[in-house]
């Protein structure tokens, strides 16, 4: 059964519950030969925009590139009980912002969890209208404003119109990311709060230069693509710090010409926007 069969079936399952995909068949171990990376996705489908699930697959493929073996375990039901012990990444993809509030409402039930699991080095990484989960508070275009889990210094302001673009920015590491951003609000970090990323292209977090925000483990981006699988230097990254997090080595690197293809798209987008920064 291939990959994408596997994650159809498991989102079709008619009892909804916590279910499990791995790549161990992949790489041609047992579950007692090796630890696998432990990665929770969170709610796919309320978080069910631009892509989520091409996210899930290119961690799967990375991994399997970097000979690590990993586990992502679903989560669908906002009641059930996350067992954070166990995970060492938890990926929010893209969702309405108008979902960020349930989502906040359920996290905040096992915060404490939450906070072990972001304190012993666990990585949670969340994209576009999701980070808000993450922000201080988040005002609406009606004056209503909704607290978020403060575990990012920033602050969000719903836009009148939405932004649609091209995105193209660099990281402290000097690695660079394309992908696509639609925007409904604008992001504010506020003092001491670092972004993920320098703007080359594009409006990131409100036209300032900034993209996205990170504090140690806890990372927020704007980039949508789906990002992961158009930018799988970035996926092998992210793997490899979660792993040295959790203990685990990483036995390959990635090596350029495992991501050839996407090398070319990324030179061929490139040169798309560069036109248009001409213009």
């Amino acid at each position: 059964m291939s990959k994408y069969e596997t994650i159809m079936e498991i989102r079709n399952a008619s009892d909804r519950g916590q279910q499990s995909i791995s790549n161990l068949a992949a790489l041609g171990l047992a579950a007692e030969q090796s630890r696998s990376l432990h990665i929770l996705w969170l709610y796919p489908d309320v978080l069910n925009l631009h892509g989520g699930r091409g996210d899930m697959m290119a961690l799967l493929h990375v991994a399997d590139l970097l000979e690590l073996p990993i586990e992502i375990r679903r989560c669908d039901r906002l009641d059930e009980t996350i067992d954070f012990a166990w995970a060492d990444m938890i990926c929010l993809n893209s969702g309405e912002l108008k979902c960020a509030p349930e989502i906040i409402t359920a996290l905040q039930k096992q915060r404490e969890a939450l906070n072990d699991f972001i304190a012993r080095g666990g990585m949670l990484w969340a994209i576009a209208s999701s980070g808000a989960v993450l922000a201080n508070q988040t005002e609406l275009l009606d004056g209503t404003v909704t607290e978020g889990l403060g575990l990012l210094n920033m602050n969000w302001r719903e836009r009148e119109s939405v932004w649609g673009d091209d995105i193209w920015f660099s990281l402290p590491d000097g690695l660079q990311i394309i992908g696509n951003q639609i925007q409904v609000a604008d992001v504010f970090l506020e003092a001491g709060q670092e972004a993920f990323g320098t703007v080359l292209y594009g409006r990131g977090n409100c036209k300032d230069g900034s993209e996205g925000a990170r504090s140690g483990n806890v990372i927020f981006t704007n980039c949508l693509g789906p990002m992961l699988v158009k930018n799988p230097k970035l996926t092998a990254q992210w793997l490899k710090e979660a792993a040295a997090a959790a203990g685990i080595e990483v036995k390959r690197e990635l090596k350029e010409e495992d991501v050839e293809i996407e090398n070319r798209s990324f030179a061929l987008i490139q040169k798309f926007i560069e036109a248009k920064m001409a213009k």
